[in-house]
């Protein structure tokens, strides 16, 4: 088979939202096609082992015969997903990814700060009473029989606001207000025990957490995680004409993608575009079980 190349990073490549688009500006880019290329899909699956529930992930986007014609961008398409600044959309799917596996109904979900008396002077302070608060749990769960949490915590902390850090963690043998007393450097910790939508699991509340505004977003993670599948790749599942007709119409991209994947349910999906290219990018999310 020809070697095809899309070693690019498809955010910066495929910039404009196409739902801004009017149909007959979809028909004009797909006619122009300005150079020759294949769709290639991603799929992840991620599977809930608790709740059996399993997220789907779908990237459709452009794979081109010759490497001069793939856009030219700053970074490359395989980073690494696990990256602990929530700079891009790379790391917040992969972050969603993890939450929605690990974590569901009655787990907790947590936001702890700092009081001016007991302030950390930087971010490594911060993290240092984090990793503390996190030992004092395990070994209080220890005692009990029960094994360390799952956790995930989002840290913001740059010097100009207050810092705090959101948390998802093991909610099965823990008590909220003894989990607030373990803290015990904030007057007013939020704790609350999730409930997950019926179809798409703890999603928002990943999106949430991961999108507060306020100071520079870093996050961890316990190693105990399931983590998600790897990633499936095909040049067979969408033909371009197919998605010329996906992207122009959502109830056709919704048919296709259920058609293509059997037994799983459309959640969502954005359309992106290259006007430089006249060729399209599709992230779609899709739900079994």
């Amino acid at each position: 088979m020809k070697r095809y190349y899309d070693d690019y990073d498809l955010e910066e490549a495929y910039k404009e939202q196409a739902d801004k688009l009017q149909e007959w500006e979809i028909d004009r880019l797909a006619q122009e096609g300005k150079v020759a290329c294949l769709y290639r899909t991603t799929t992840i699956k991620s599977r809930n082992k608790e709740s059996g529930q399993e997220l789907l992930e779908s990237q459709v986007y452009p794979s081109f015969p010759n490497r001069a014609d793939m856009p030219k961008t700053k970074k490359r398409r395989e980073t690494k997903p696990s990256q602990k600044n929530l700079n891009d959309r790379n790391s917040k799917r992969y972050l969603m990814r993890l939450a929605c596996i690990n974590f569901g109904k009655g787990d907790i979900w947590a936001t702890f700060g700092w009081n001016d008396s007991c302030m950390p002077q930087d971010m490594e302070a911060a993290r240092r009473d984090i990793k503390n608060f996190i030992a004092r749990i395990n070994r209080r769960r220890k005692k009990t029989g029960e094994g360390n949490i799952k956790y995930i915590y989002i840290l913001a902390f740059d010097g100009k606001t207050r810092p705090h850090f959101h948390m998802l963690m093991t909610g099965k043998g823990i008590d909220r207000d003894e989990l607030e007393s373990l803290w015990g450097k904030c007057d007013r910790p939020n704790t609350r025990r999730i409930a997950p939508d019926e179809k798409f699991m703890i999603m928002g509340l990943a999106a949430y957490v991961s999108n507060n505004p306020h100071g520079t977003k870093r996050w961890c993670a316990s190693k105990n995680l399931d983590k998600p599948g790897k990633p499936t790749r095909s040049y067979s599942k969408f033909t371009r004409g197919k998605v010329n007709r996906m992207v122009k119409n959502h109830e056709e991209l919704r048919r296709e993608m259920e058609q293509a994947y059997k037994g799983y349910t459309f959640l969502d999906a954005e359309v992106r575009y290259s006007p430089q290219l006249a060729l399209f990018y599709i992230y779609a999310r899709m739900i079994r079980g």
